[in-house]
C-alpha cells in the first residue's frame, strides 16, 4: 500500500467500501466555526472546562467540533445534533441513525495534530503518536510487547529501538481503539510487526471471537514530527488521506 497523499477538502461524500477516509485536522488553525465551542454537547463542553492550559481546551474543542461536523456532513445533520454512544469500554458510536447509512468513526490527537477516520462497511482505528515524546524505553517495552515481539525488539540497534517502540505502540493502540476494547486487552497479548518500516502490514489476529481474522495496519505520514496508524478488518481497503479545510 503506497503512502496516500493529503488532498485538501472541506466535505467529501461517504467514503466507498474499499475506502476508509483519513482527516488530518490542525487544531492550532482558526476555530472551525465562529463560535464552534456551541456544537459541543454539554459533556464535551465540560470536558473542556476542566483542562488546566488554555492551548488544551482550544485544541480540545477544535478537534471534538472539527469531528461533529464531518460526521454531520456525512449524515446531512447539523453537528448540534449529532448523538454518540459509548460501548462497555468507551469507544465513541453514533446514537440514533437506525434510518441512516451506517458510519464507523475513530479519532486520535497528539499536540496540534487530529485524525478521524471514517468507514461506511468496518469498524476503524486509528492512532497518532509524537515522535520525539519522552519515554523510558525498556519499561515501556515490558509492558507492551509480547514475547516474540521482545525477542525481535532485542535484536535492533539501540538507536532503531525507540522509532521501532513507538511504532509498535501506535499499530497496537490502532487495533485495540478498532476492537473498543480499551485496557481489557493487553498491549502485550498479541503480536505486531515490531519496526518502524512505513509498509502496511497484514496480519491473522484473534479478535475476541476465538476465530483468526485477517487486519491491515496501514501507516499514515501524517507529519515529520508524528507517527500514525490505520487499522481495520481486512485487505479489501485503501486510506483516502484527506485534510480538513474548514473555510473552503
Amino acid at each position: 500500500m503506497a503512502a496516500q497523499p493529503w488532498q485538501p477538502a472541506a466535505h467529501q461524500p461517504p467514503p466507498a467500501p474499499d475506502r476508509i477516509h483519513v482527516w488530518r485536522i490542525d487544531l492550532d488553525a482558526d476555530p472551525v466555526l465562529p463560535g464552534n465551542e456551541s456544537v459541543l454537547s454539554p459533556d464535551e463542553t465540560a470536558r473542556a472546562s476542566r483542562l488546566l492550559h488554555e492551548h488544551q481546551r482550544a485544541r480540545f474543542i477544535a478537534g471534538r467540533s472539527a469531528v461533529r461536523v464531518l460526521l454531520a456532513r456525512y449524515l446531512g445533520g447539523t453537528p448540534q445534533t449529532l448523538g454518540f454512544h459509548y460501548g462497555p469500554r468507551g469507544k465513541p458510536a453514533l446514537a440514533d441513525t437506525a434510518s441512516q447509512p451506517p458510519l464507523f468513526f475513530n479519532y486520535s490527537n497528539s499536540r496540534n495534530l487530529g485524525l478521524l477516520a471514517v468507514s461506511t462497511v468496518r469498524e476503524v482505528g486509528i492512532d497518532i503518536e509524537y515522535r520525539h515524546r519522552g519515554i523510558s524505553v525498556t519499561p515501556l517495552a515490558r509492558h507492551i510487547l509480547s514475547g516474540s515481539e521482545a525477542l525481535a525488539f532485542q535484536c535492533l540497534p539501540a538507536k532503531q529501538r525507540k522509532p521501532a517502540l513507538l511504532a509498535t505502540w501506535t499499530r497496537k493502540e490502532a487495533y485495540v481503539k478498532a476492537l473498543g476494547v480499551g485496557l481489557a486487552m493487553p498491549l502485550k497479548s498479541f503480536s505486531v510487526a515490531v519496526d518502524d518500516d512505513e509498509a502496511a502490514a497484514l496480519l491473522q489476529l484473534d479478535d475476541g471471537s476465538g476465530k483468526m481474522r485477517s487486519w491491515t495496519f496501514a501507516p499514515l505520514a501524517v507529519h515529520p514530527e508524528h507517527l500514525a496508524c490505520l487499522a481495520a478488518p481486512g485487505s479489501d481497503w485503501t486510506p483516502h488521506c484527506l485534510d480538513w479545510q474548514p473555510a473552503s
